[in-house]
């Protein structure tokens, strides 16, 4: 079956943060989305029509989340998409990646250790680091013509500080689209492993990766009682974010231990959203054509990007092709211009909201974000006012 992603979608006033949520952010509102990382595209149907049938049940008590059908799902989709077996026993129903995330850093660091990041890093583990009164310790992403590049010296040093516990890994990563190598995993893991620093590996992102190696899961590195956590789920694949629910796998005894005890005793988060269980059957049962679509899809908008840049744009705007996510991160900084005038320009004059750099980074940024999961349509739409406000800038219309 082929499938329409250039489908026009009005999300406008169904209470979508993309749409109804800019004050919070923007200067202004009824702004264009390209920003947070949800699609405007819709969710598969046989997702929707599966659901419908399960709300035809008529009752929605307390779920046994534990189900074979949800962890053989899961266990398929590993074994197809990425040669990984995983053990049932390893899977576990957790209430978002992000409170994941932040339980290993309360597990495993004390306020004002360090967390280490590769950056620029994706804001919500900035936000996480600072809100539980930990140090975020910056491993800085290299820029090549063939992709973002890990410095190991540099990774390695800041691994190796007393007060470095934990790494949030993100794989692939947000926002730069680095797809990271087995090679570079492996050695990641192994220094990791040398001074002792815990990974929790966020790995929401990896049904989008179009590099000719694939996604390596860091889930290959586990053994018994690894210090590794991977986090993941179908909030980005599916389109499917605000059915909050997620999944870790892990052979750590302990931290699994700590979890679930929290969980049920000290959070009370241990119940299961029946809708996000049924989602996780369905999609990882028949979802694998769509994925596939949607990934000929979001590159070919990455193409018309790098395209539209390099031959109208190439003087303000510098553009590495990810080879994975949805997510472009695209540099100004030959503009000239400062992360204020431009983030103006493009509210006031484009009228559309891209990710503000700064969010991303722990120093001034020359970057903006721009979500591509969408139209052609849209995304010319956006590229054309992208245009309009750096010729505004220009002509001297933004102070």
């Amino acid at each position: 079956m082929k499938y329409n992603f250039d489908e026009i979608i009005n999300r406008r006033g169904t209470a979508t943060i993309a749409y109804d949520g800019q004050r919070k952010v923007y200067d202004y509102e009824n702004l264009e989305p390209f920003w947070i990382a949800d699609m405007d595209i819709k969710t598969p149907d046989f997702i929707i029509d599966h659901l419908k049938g399960k709300l035809d049940q008529a009752h929605f008590g307390y779920l046994v989340w534990k189900q074979d059908d949800y962890l053989d799902a899961i266990k398929h989709w590993y074994k197809t998409r990425f040669k990984v077996n995983i053990q049932k026993n390893d899977i576990y129903y957790v209430p978002s990646i992000l409170f994941t995330v932040t339980e290993v850093i309360r597990e495993f660091t004390k306020e004002g250790e360090g967390v280490l990041i590769h950056t620029p890093s994706y804001n919500a583990f900035l936000t996480l680091i600072e809100g539980n009164k930990r140090t975020a310790v910056e491993s800085s992403l290299i820029p090549t013509d063939d992709g973002y590049k890990l410095d190991v010296e540099q990774f390695e040093s800041m691994a190796s500080r007393e007060d470095v516990k934990v790494l949030v890994l993100c794989n692939p990563h947000n926002p730069t689209g680095k797809v990271w190598t087995k090679e570079e995993l492996i050695q990641i893991k192994e220094i990791c492993d040398k001074y002792d620093v815990f990974i929790v590996s966020d790995e929401i992102h990896m049904d989008f990766v179009r590099s000719e190696e694939g996604f390596y899961s860091m889930t290959n590195l586990m053994q018994l009682d690894s210090s590794l956590v991977v986090v993941t789920g179908l909030g980005k694949t599916f389109n499917l974010a605000s059915l909050a629910s997620s999944y870790m796998i892990t052979k750590h005894r302990y931290f699994t231990l700590q979890f679930n005890r929290k969980l049920a005793t000290y959070y009370g988060l241990s119940a299961a959203n029946t809708l996000a269980v049924e989602a996780v059957k369905v999609a990882y049962r028949n979802g694998a054509d769509w994925v596939d679509q949607l990934n000929n899809h979001i590159e070919r908008n990455m193409l018309i990007l790098k395209e539209f840049i390099d031959q109208n744009m190439s003087d303000e705007l510098t553009f590495i092709k990810p080879e994975s996510t949805y997510l472009a991160w695209v540099d100004f900084s030959k503009s000239g211009y400062n992360e204020a005038q431009v983030q103006e320009a493009l509210q006031s004059v484009g009228k559309i909201a891209t990710g503000i750099g700064h969010s991303f980074e722990l120093s001034e940024s020359h970057h903006f974000r721009m979500n591509i999961a969408c139209s052609e349509e849209k995304l010319i739409g956006g590229l054309d006012a992208i245009k309009q406000s750096f010729n505004a800038l220009k002509n001297g219309e933004i102070k």
